[in-house]
């Protein structure tokens, strides 16, 4: 008794009838192109990190160089390299040179000396010289040049030691080092977080 006078005083509810969702009512092919819309997108974002990714690793190659190239200039002009003939008879024969590092991309070689006589240049050029080498916090004691590859460079410095009878420590500085690939593979984790979480 009760529900016929509830629908006869809401006649807009006596018409009412239930829906029923049937998977079967779906037109595939417009599920299919919703998911070709989907992967789309995904391609296309995917596209969008590489690309990041790489501008930011040949980029900060970029930045690092140009430090590199303007350190190698200022320190041209501050501390000029001699020829390796020079080196040589002047510090290899009288076992002044502690430490040698190469650098292969400029074809130069920064010497760091133990003796007391160059202690006192070291001393002199650290207030002209503002740029470092990557390794260390002073600024070279002696620098030469030689038109040679890393190899070489070792043989020569190899054969110099054993003739003079003095230990000389070789080492190569090559670009990018572990310091500066170690920035350029943060950097590019940094953007890629970045770009992912704005996403």
């Amino acid at each position: 008794m009760f529900s016929r006078v509830f629908f006869r005083s809401v006649p807009r509810l006596q018409g009412w009838t239930p829906i029923r969702f049937n998977s079967q009512q779906v037109d595939p092919a417009k599920l299919k192109a919703f998911q070709e819309r989907i992967d789309k997108a995904k391609i296309r974002r995917a596209y969008a990190l590489g690309g990041c990714l790489m501008f930011i690793w040949i980029s900060t190659h970029g930045i690092l160089l140009y430090k590199r190239r303007s350190e190698h200039r200022n320190l041209n002009e501050k501390l000029p390299p001699i020829s390796w003939e020079n080196f040589e008879q002047t510090y290899l024969a009288t076992g002044d040179v502690k430490t040698i590092i190469f650098q292969p991309h400029f074809e130069t070689a920064n010497v760091y000396l133990n003796s007391a006589r160059e202690q006192q240049m070291k001393k002199s050029f650290v207030d002209l010289v503002h740029t470092t080498p990557d390794k260390f916090s002073r600024p070279p004691d002696v620098r030469f040049y030689l038109e040679a590859s890393s190899e070489d460079v070792q043989s020569l410095v190899a054969a110099a030691s054993q003739k003079y009878k003095h230990h000389v420590d070789f080492e190569i500085d090559q670009f990018p080092s572990y310091r500066e690939l170690s920035f350029i593979v943060g950097s590019s984790l940094f953007v890629l977080a970045a770009i992912s979480m704005a996403k």
